[in-house]
């Protein structure tokens, strides 16, 4: 009886060593489950701002693109105004060019002309001068007054003219510039006009000159004239003074025809100083027009580029949005299977539980207050575990709600091209946290695993001290020994099974309907 009595005080003294370890496992597994959940709750805050930055950046982007569009649109419809002013333009190049080379004809014809009948004028005065140097020389030699000054003047008068007969053929070499070859481009044509602007410069100022020289000439033969007159007033008949008056207004008559081809000229430069501004300033508004289309030509092909490089980079995030998306499926496994290493603690915690509970009715009234005590506390730690098991569900349902909407926020992915390698770092240190995570889990199955192994020997200690008692009232010598207790002397000496009662001897299929059924079976 003693030495039973003291194999009971030894089978109850381990389980009071056992218990107090389960217990610190359980606290150290629960403290682990927290750690987990406060850097999953530190995960989920993280990406929720991540979220949010993707969204205000997608709305800078959106933003970006539409005023893109904008500028884009306006670009294109300042590229049709100027290519309609452009062909405009050309239209009315062409038409000035065609009325640049027909006044250019007929003001070659018209000089042609002027020069045709300035020469029969000059041909003519040239004429007349001989016949009045004729006239004077038959008059000086009948009054016998002239000298010989007088006639070296007029023989320099008519050298002067011979030079200016001699000068005026060569006239025409100058008009030549009219005939020039019809350029293509407007350059040569505003060169042409300038060309044509200095020959009618010159040809004005050759017409100046000729007139001049026609009114002194005019004036020293009227000089003359009066002087001849005075001189052989008394000896000259009535037809001379009638020839010569005659003679003067025809000289008279010449002049105002060259005041009036002086004037026609006069009119002639004004229109082609006019028609030279004109074409002047529309070169410089096709040069500005020209510029601005070339600005605008760059800024398009700069557009393009840019729309090239952002086609790259938004295959480029539309890659790394699929492997995002592939690694957050990853991520989604990973807490699932952390889920489910959850519940399954969870039941085996609740196993514990119910196995403390059956205990209680064996154990000390010291050990039940030890056990309740423990018990309380790690029943308020579960609450709060579950308390927060319960928020972790909800953040998980939503974030599954969100995961589900992360193809709406694909576009969002188009700015993050600068923003790729920071992340990159970040995913690699979410990587590290998860194998550190994984670890930690494949410690805590470790740490059921010893949980199981310990409740199942301690069952098995449990088991041997209710046999030992069983036995020791089956050896009461009170009463005749029992069919029961027969059985169980019997079945000590025996191999026991692994889940077989210790009262009746019943196999059980596993060690949750042995332990249920040992407590029916005793009782």
């Amino acid at each position: 009886m003693a030495s039973g009595s003291s194999m009971m005080n030894g089978d109850i003294s381990h389980p009071r060593g056992s218990a107090p370890e389960n217990l610190g496992s359980l606290e150290e597994t629960l403290q682990q489950m927290n750690t987990l959940i406060k850097e999953n709750r530190e995960l989920k805050e993280a990406l929720k701002q991540t979220n949010l930055s993707m969204k205000e950046r997608f709305e800078g982007l959106s933003a970006w693109k539409e005023k893109q569009k904008e500028e884009r649109d306006f670009l294109e419809q300042r590229l049709e105004e100027a290519k309609t002013r452009l062909n405009a333009m050309d239209v009315e190049n062409e038409a000035l060019k065609k009325r640049v080379e027909e006044r250019e004809k007929s003001g070659a014809e018209c000089l042609h002309t002027e020069l045709e009948a300035l020469r029969g004028q000059i041909a003519r005065l040239q004429a007349e001068k001989n016949d009045l140097v004729a006239l004077n020389s038959e008059l000086q030699l009948k009054m016998g007054q002239g000298s010989p000054r007088d006639s070296f003047i007029e023989i320099r008068i008519a050298d002067d003219e011979l030079k200016v007969t001699r000068d005026l053929p060569n006239m025409p070499k100058d008009p030549c510039a009219f005939s020039m070859p019809k350029a293509e481009s407007e350059e040569q044509t505003v060169r042409q006009l300038l060309h044509s602007l200095r020959a009618e410069t010159d040809e004005k100022e050759r017409l100046q000159l000729t007139l001049q020289e026609a009114r002194g000439r005019i004036t020293e033969l009227e000089n003359r004239l009066e002087h001849a007159e005075s001189s052989t007033q008394t000896s000259l008949p009535s037809t001379t003074e009638i020839n010569s008056s005659a003679e003067v207004k025809n000289l008279e008559d010449q002049l105002l025809k060259l005041c009036s081809e002086l004037k026609q000229a006069q009119v002639k430069l004004d229109e082609a100083e006019n028609m030279k501004r004109n074409l002047q300033d529309r070169c410089k508004d096709l040069e500005q027009d020209l510029g601005t289309l070339r600005i605008q030509l760059g800024e398009k092909q700069k557009a393009q580029a840019e729309n090239d490089s952002l086609r790259v980079q938004m295959e480029s995030l539309q890659a790394a949005v699929k492997l995002e998306q592939k690694k957050t499926q990853d991520e989604k496994n990973n807490l699932n299977q952390l889920k489910d290493a959850y519940t399954k603690l969870f039941e085996d915690y609740n196993e514990l539980q119910e196995e403390k509970k059956k205990r209680e009715g064996c154990v000390s009234r010291e050990e039940y207050d030890d056990l309740q005590t423990r018990f309380a506390t790690a029943e308020k730690a579960l609450a709060d575990k579950q308390q927060r098991i319960d928020e972790m569900k909800m953040e998980i349902f939503q974030k599954e709600k969100e995961l589900e909407t992360i193809s709406v926020f694909q576009a969002q992915a188009e700015i993050y091209s600068s923003d790729f390698y920071a992340e990159r770092a970040a995913r690699e240190k979410i990587h590290e946290e998860k194998e550190r995570l994984a670890t930690q889990l494949e410690y805590v199955k470790k740490q059921n695993t010893q949980l199981q192994e310990e409740m199942e020997s301690l069952g098995r200690h449990s088991m041997s001290e209710m046999q030992r008692r069983h036995v020791s009232r089956g050896a009461n010598p009170q009463g005749p020994p029992s069919p029961h207790h027969l059985q169980g002397g019997d079945w000590q000496q025996q191999n026991i099974p692994d889940h077989a009662c210790p009262k009746c001897g019943e196999v059980l299929p596993d060690l949750d309907s042995l332990q249920i059924h040992i407590m029916d079976c005793i009782i």
